[in-house]
């Protein structure tokens, strides 16, 4: 129903608990965002130990983004806002309202289910209760809906619960003023042209925008390998052993039950980023690499191919704590590798430095290439590769990135660029460190 192209770039915002921001942990606030509405939440979800017992739901959540006007009218329905306080208080997942500091993924879960208890109590229209939205005027795209979440943060249970009876009643007074519009607030931008025909014109402007600004939480994560720096990760006087490796990841999966592959996503996100903290915490950051595979995996794009992702790698105990072990290896073979290879051509010679450049830049695209089989994302591979070079070549420029982005901008997912295009960039990418071009 929405043929939207949402407009993501803008102002995510980071909204996480003082103690989320000091412990890393990734407690805060979360609700479920736009992207993650097409996992299914019906399927039955086990908590770990300390947690509520396994609850599962009668059916997924409807997707807020796809309801209808006649799903939300207020007309077609009785809702008394002076009652809402009790009936939240009354739901079943009230009971279970996690402690402060709970992992953002379980308190997304949570939400999930207060969520879904309110649906059975009011109906479809009650999924928006953690959303609001009001009209921004960008200058790309003119007028166009900014959504954001208003689920409250975890403190007490009895602010938390009052807290999403206010939103609920909030989200019933939005529904009644976007079926007016009496003030005015949500005059359709050109973007809403065309894509909704059904409902009034406040909640066409609101749902039917092709182009949508998304404000919602962030929450810490360990990095992303490629934003690591060389010093990160550079392999001098580190060899990890097979064995020490094994034991780390082999007591993670004692202590915290490997989930399955079907299990809920968030679920082996949090068991697979436990992993990595126990890995970092003893061998340090580099070994957040461990996961970044080949193709689509979990990290999408990288050098790893022992490991996948969770909904193809995890199994047994044993098995799972194995693939792990290959991977972080592999991952530090490559790291090795890497290294060799900068040896090769540095230090760069002083009376030919342009072509040495465009040797070192062909090589380092062609190496990576080769290693990533030129699969998705790829590319992001290629560009963290030639940064770490820069960085062992003494290029320390602002703009450094900038230089980079200019020359792996061309470069496709799935597509092996041709020896002339390579040579291309390289030359290119040369030009510019040398003689800042």
């Amino acid at each position: 129903m929405l043929a939207a192209i949402f407009y993501v770039a803008c102002q995510r915002r980071q909204h996480t608990t003082a103690a989320a921001a000091h412990d890393g942990n990734g407690t805060g606030r979360r609700v479920p965002s736009f992207a993650e509405t097409r996992f299914p939440v019906g399927v039955p979800v086990t908590y770990p130990v300390g947690l509520p017992e396994r609850r599962s739901m009668s059916r997924p959540l409807p997707s807020p983004w796809t309801l209808t006007w006649p799903d939300v009218d207020p007309a077609r329905r009785e809702f008394d806002p002076a009652q809402a306080p009790a009936v939240v208080t009354g739901l079943p997942p009230a009971a279970d309202v996690p402690p402060p500091g709970t992992d953002w993924r379980l308190v997304d879960i949570w939400y999930d289910r207060i969520t879904a208890a309110l649906v059975q109590r009011y109906g479809d229209w009650a999924v928006g209760w953690a959303y609001t939205v009001e009209m921004t005027d960008t200058a790309e795209h003119g007028l166009i809906p900014c959504w954001r979440s208003v689920a409250p943060v975890i403190t007490t249970a009895d602010e938390v619960l009052a807290g999403i009876a206010a939103a609920l009643v909030a989200w019933y007074d939005l529904l009644v003023e976007l079926a007016t519009d009496p003030h005015g607030r949500f005059i359709p931008g050109r973007a809403a042209d065309g894509v909704m025909e059904a409902g009034p014109p406040a909640w066409r402007a609101v749902m039917g925008s092709r182009v949508k600004r998304l404000a919602f939480p962030e929450h810490p994560r360990m990095p992303h390998p490629r934003d690591l720096s060389w010093t990160d990760v550079d392999p001098a006087g580190r060899d990890p052993d097979p064995e020490s490796v094994l034991a780390t990841v082999t007591a993670v999966a004692a202590a915290a039950t490997v989930p399955a592959r079907d299990a809920d996503w968030r679920l082996r996100d949090l068991w697979l980023e436990t992993v990595t903290r126990a890995l970092v915490d003893r061998y340090g950051l580099w070994a957040v690499g461990w996961r970044w595979s080949t193709g689509e995996g979990d990290l999408d794009g990288g050098v790893v191919t022992a490991w996948c992702c969770s909904g193809h790698s995890l199994s047994t105990p044993d098995a799972t704590a194995a693939a792990i072990t290959a991977a972080v290896l592999e991952w530090h073979g490559w790291l090795v590798d890497l290294a060799d290879r900068f040896g090769r051509f540095l230090p760069l010679p002083a009376d030919d430095p342009l072509d040495s450049w465009e040797r070192a830049v062909a090589h380092r695209v062609t190496a990576v290439g080769d290693r990533t089989y030129y699969e998705s994302g790829w590319y992001n591979c290629c560009r963290t590769a030639l940064g770490w070079f820069l960085t062992a070549a003494g290029v320390e420029s602002a703009d450094r990135p900038g230089l980079i982005d200019h020359a792996v901008g061309r470069f496709r997912s799935w597509a092996e660029p041709s020896s002339t295009d390579v040579r291309t960039i390289a030359e290119l990418l040369a030009e510019r460190v040398v003689h800042g071009a």
